[in-house]
């Protein structure tokens, strides 16, 4: 390059040179017919422009400018190595430069190539085609929400004038003394205002709007190194103070990797390297989400003089879902990683042709970057629609609102809350199936079942439970049948919480009668009495009118039972798995010892006891999923030898009513290795609650009992499976085959299969 030349550097320009050029060239730039709004980046480049190795043909000859280069839109252009420093201007309708003048364009319209500044700096304008459109939709995501715990990416629902508005939770942040969910502020609402999530199953109020609120900040309060008169920073952040800290976790829910440091953005650390970086999010309404920051500080709207300004304008990776309404508050993640093959795609730069570097994952490192508040529909080619998120900086906001995010709170929950207990306890029993066919096609189909036992890892399971599209047998009955039909396809209950498919999960077999004998005594007394009518009649003798609180899981067994031997019989090897991996579930809840007990969450037949406080209220919660979640990594390996080294004795199954005594039979072993009272006496003593010193203290206590549960009841339905082949006699139609996932979704999500029925309807069905 010739020192003398008057030809501009533009690499050396920095982001605060582009926001100068911006702001001075302000009104002449929004006073252009065509403008509908500016930002700053690096220029884009068409992605069918030869790159500068690539300007001669096979002759020779330079082609650089042998074909015209046409309209540029985000969808159609790329940053490359080589991109240099622009402000980008956004116009409605692409106009050739041969067009303006001659009658044709006014020539005061055009958009200049270059922003000429007093000092003799030249900032190269990047002009760029867009057609704003309504937002493109997806169908909305099918994501298993935690049970016990809630995080980030979980749902968050607020009504306000008679509406129900839905978000995304960011974050969890902390001034010291109180902790707060940090989300959008339009959608929190009013301080003071109720905050609600889904929680243990039911949509429950989790918190209070406060009054830390972000609206919108002059923009050179916000940056006041930064040029931006007559401007505003859109920020649109509110915080929710949560009732209970323990009910939420720091853990952000569908996200992989490792999570680093908050992105510290100021004057000095906000550059142009961030264009075109990698970001993920996961937002409640979307699922998991991949995009690239395309832009700073987008001016996307102007009114009465004043612009506003989002810091950040995220486009969606190529075949990533896109965002939509209900991601409010999600915050986004800057990807980076340590392996190899993300250093060498980081050296190289964006590869040609478009291709975008591979980042593996489970090495990723992830660092908290920006809160999705709205989102710009942009038409791409064709008659596509993408959905580009406007987000705001997260340190940005934590600096305003003089809060820090909050690092290893309940970070011991595996990222699949809730339900360790039955997808464990289902892949130690098909490790404790007799070798044969049966075996050899259990394990074919584990994943269909459960996981893997070298995949209930908590990045491995985080990523299968995003996708949202299949949901693992195991756990069919709570999170699909629990469920009303019009939240996921195949749910059965007729209102939020309440259907006939609750109390098919339980048995109060443990309360004496009046001459001192319980339901679960009559009943190994005598096999005979492993009937609908003799539990009816025990069940109206103790004064129980409503069959929705009439327990009935081992009929529920029963009937399962029956359903395997009629299609290993039918030979129909899809409806005898769905059987199967759905049976796992009631076995896992009968070796439960508080399934089985009318003490399932304390003693609220205690003297004192109110119908909103009783001793021992929230153990059921406490220890089987927020024990056994924070201590998943330490119970999980204890699972299969305790399977083997079970010595309990398992009673003959040759039908299902023998299958029925058996689970009473399983009942009976759990209250006998940690009995209820045990259970909830310590829970009494360590102070109740669910905090991490309760859980720890129920594990110290508990424990090895816990793995020893777990262990007898997949023994049962390892058990439960052979005698259900074995009475079938048959063979598997096609062997050791993998079963579409699809065909066991089209299984469980028809209410005729296996119908959830109380026990004043389930007499006739098993006969």
């Amino acid at each position: 390059m010739n020192p003398l030349s008057t030809q501009h550097n533009f690499q050396s320009l920095s982001l605060k040179d582009l926001l100068e050029a911006r702001d001075l060239y302000h009104w002449h730039l929004s006073n252009k017919a065509n403008v509908v709004g500016t930002a700053v980046g690096l220029y884009l480049i068409r992605t069918d422009e030869p790159w500068p190795d690539q300007h001669a043909d096979t002759n020779g000859h330079d082609v650089r400018n042998a074909r015209a280069k046409g309209i540029r839109i985000f969808d159609n252009s790329e940053v490359r190595p080589y991109s240099w420093p622009a402000v980008i201007v956004l116009v409605r309708d692409w106009i050739d430069a041969t067009e303006f003048g001659h009658g044709k364009v006014d020539p005061d319209h055009m958009v200049p190539r270059t922003l000429y500044m007093p000092d003799g700096r030249a900032v190269p304008v990047c002009v760029v085609a867009v057609e704003p459109t309504e937002p493109a939709t997806n169908a909305p995501t099918d994501a298993r929400w935690p049970s016990t715990y809630i995080g980030g990416g979980c749902p968050l629902i607020a009504d306000a004038q008679g509406i129900e508005r839905t978000a995304s939770v960011g974050c969890l942040v902390t001034d010291g003394h109180t902790v707060y969910a940090l989300t959008n502020r339009h959608v929190c609402g009013e301080p003071g205002s109720s905050v609600k999530a889904l929680l243990r199953g039911a949509v429950s109020e989790v918190g209070l709007a406060s009054d830390r609120q972000l609206t919108r900040e002059p923009f050179t309060d916000v940056f006041p190194e930064f040029a931006g008169n007559r401007s505003f920073m859109t920020l649109d952040i509110g915080l929710v103070e949560v009732h209970d800290a323990n009910d939420w976790s720091s853990q952000p829910f569908g996200i992989e990797g490792t999570i680093g440091n908050i992105v510290d953005l100021n004057e000095l650390s906000l550059n142009l390297q961030l264009i075109d970086q990698p970001v993920t999010a996961f937002g409640s309404a979307s699922g998991a989400l991949d995009g690239t920051i395309k832009a700073l500080f987008y001016r996307h709207k102007s009114v009465a003089g004043y612009d506003y300004v989002s810091q950040f304008l995220i486009a969606p990776a190529n075949g990533s879902r896109q965002t939509q309404p209900g991601d409010s508050g999600t915050l986004w993640y800057l990807v980076s990683s340590e392996s190899a093959e993300e250093e060498k795609g980081t050296r190289n730069g964006s590869a040609r042709n478009g291709k975008k570097r591979n980042v593996v994952k489970s090495a990723r490192r992830l660092y908290p970057l920006a809160i999705e508040w709205g989102g710009q529909a942009l038409a791409s080619d064709g008659d596509g629609r993408l959905n580009y998120a406007l987000s705001t900086g997260l340190s940005t906001a934590c600096q305003l609102l003089d809060v820090d995010l909050v690092r290893e709170h309940n970070v011991g929950a595996n990222p699949f809350w809730g339900q360790t207990g039955h997808y464990s306890i289902a892949t130690a029993a098909i490790e404790s199936v007799k070798q044969g066919p049966l075996h050899d096609f259990l394990e074919a189909n584990v994943e269909r079942i459960s996981f893997r036992l070298n995949e209930l890892t908590p990045e491995q399971i985080r990523e299968k439970l995003a996708r949202g599209d299949f949901v693992e047998l195991a756990d069919v009955p709570d999170l699909m049948w629990k469920k009303t039909p019009d939240r996921v396809p195949g749910g059965r209950d007729y209102a939020q919480n309440a259907g006939p498919e609750h109390p098919n999960h339980y048995a109060d077999i443990d309360q004496p009668n009046a001459d001192g004998k319980t339901l679960r005594d009559m009943t190994l007394d005598n096999i005979a009495n492993m009937s609908v009518a003799v539990w009816s009649r025990w069940y109206a003798d103790e004064g129980e009118k409503d069959a929705r609180n009439e327990g009935l899981l081992p009929f529920r067994v029963w009937q399962i039972f029956d359903e395997m031997v009629a299609q290993l019989k039918a030979r129909n090897d899809t409806k005898f798995l769905c059987a199967a991996g759905v049976l796992a579930h009631y076995v896992g809840d009968a070796c439960q010892p508080l399934h089985g007990s009318y003490h399932s969450d304390g003693y609220k037949d205690a003297p004192g006891a109110t119908a909103k406080k009783w001793p021992g209220k929230g153990v059921h919660s406490t220890y089987e999923d927020k024990m056994v979640d924070r201590h998943s990594s330490d119970l999980r390996p204890q699972i299969g030898p305790q399977a083997k080294a079970f010595k309990g004795k398992i009673p003959a199954i040759k039908t299902g009513r023998d299958a029925a005594f058996a689970t009473v039979t399983l009942m009976s072993e759990a209250a006998q290795i940690l009995p209820p009272s045990t259970l909830i006496d310590e829970y009494v003593r360590l102070g109740g609650g669910s905090s991490a010193r309760v859980v720890d203290g129920l594990w110290a206590a508990f424990g090895e009992d816990t793995a020893k549960l777990m262990g007898a009841g997949a023994r049962f339905l390892a058990a439960m499976w052979e005698a259900a082949y074995a009475v079938a006699d048959t063979s598997l139609p096609a062997g050791a085959r993998e079963i579409d996932e699809q065909a066991l979704a089209h299984v469980y999500q028809d209410k005729t299969f296996v119908p959830s029925l109380t026990i004043d309807k389930i007499g006739p069905v098993i006969g």
